[in-house]
């Protein structure tokens, strides 16, 4: 199977398995595309991850069972918040997964479509990613990879969150969305959970700013290095939300705000303005509606 950096044709089977439909979300070095198990018929995701060239080794090698581990293990932590993965595979460079189907929308392109949440809202998608993550960290589990691209938010609002098990898969300090990288991991630094607050405060700055913190400069390298270098914009739009944006975005990783005091602002703020309704999210289709 030869697949090409740039395009992959939706007529060949990914693994000898599994079909490609249409792309579902982009980030950088990352592509997500609708899919269905030729085997069984069942829809599925298949993300295409590209390694960086000449940092893989043997870390890319056992990267395929890492993720699917992790996965498994993060979906008993958190059942119904975490895509199940069923298959991995390194081909060609690139590092293919595949979960279950999810019937949501990215948040990233729910954010390009419909712009900038309510504090409000930002806050009840903080609060179910936090509960993620403490989950996660609690038994010794990073992300690393965390971004708007690997949430998914479903009709009713709830979210889903991909990506576990990326973290630690090559030598590289980011795999994909180098935008949402903490400043420990533009340094090439060993991470760990305050890594993920970090993120975190840069998907709720993203939310209630309407764009992230640090932008996406071309080349993973000077994205990196804006955010390990820059200072923060000063967030504007976050109402309540600013002091626990910024505690999360501070550079020195021991000066983080803890989970509980994030949580609890992030209740406060819900609290505030108690009548806000959740934005009606279109949900995708799945892969056999779409090319019935």
């Amino acid at each position: 199977m030869a697949m090409g950096r740039a395009h992959v044709s939706t007529h060949e089977l990914v693994a000898g398995r599994y079909r490609l439909f249409e792309v579902v979300q982009r980030e950088t070095n990352r592509v997500c595309w609708s899919g269905e198990d030729a085997t069984t018929g069942h829809p599925c995701l298949v993300t295409r991850i590209e390694l960086p060239e000449g940092r893989t080794g043997e870390a890319a090698r056992r990267a395929p069972g890492r993720v699917i581990r992790t996965g498994e293990t993060m979906a008993a932590l958190c059942p119904g918040r975490i895509a199940r993965v069923l298959d991995a595979v390194v081909a060609d460079g690139m590092l293919w997964t595949v979960t279950e189907w999810v019937a949501g929308v990215p948040l990233g392109d729910l954010l390009d479509r419909r712009g900038a949440f309510s504090y409000a809202r930002a806050a009840r998608v903080g609060l179910e990613l936090l509960a993620v993550l403490e989950a996660a960290h609690t038994h010794g589990v990073t992300h690393g990879e965390l971004s708007p691209g690997q949430v998914f938010v479903r009709e009713e609002g709830s979210v889903l969150v991909t990506g576990f098990g990326l973290a630690g898969a090559t030598l590289a300090p980011r795999l994909t969305a180098p935008a949402y990288a903490s400043p420990e991991q533009a340094r090439d630094e060993r991470i760990g959970p305050a890594a993920d607050l970090w993120t975190l405060g840069a998907i709720l700055y993203t939310m209630v700013e309407g764009r992230p913190p640090f932008r996406d400069r071309g080349r993973p390298e000077a994205t990196l290095k804006g955010v390990d270098r820059l200072p923060l914009r000063t967030p504007v739009r976050a109402g309540p939300l600013a002091r626990a944006v910024t505690g999360l975005l501070r550079k020195n990783s021991r000066e983080r705000l803890t989970r509980p005091v994030v949580r609890a602002a992030l209740a406060r703020a819900l609290t505030e303005d108690p009548g806000t309704a959740v934005t009606e999210v279109t949900t995708r289709p799945g892969p056999r509606s779409v090319y019935a």
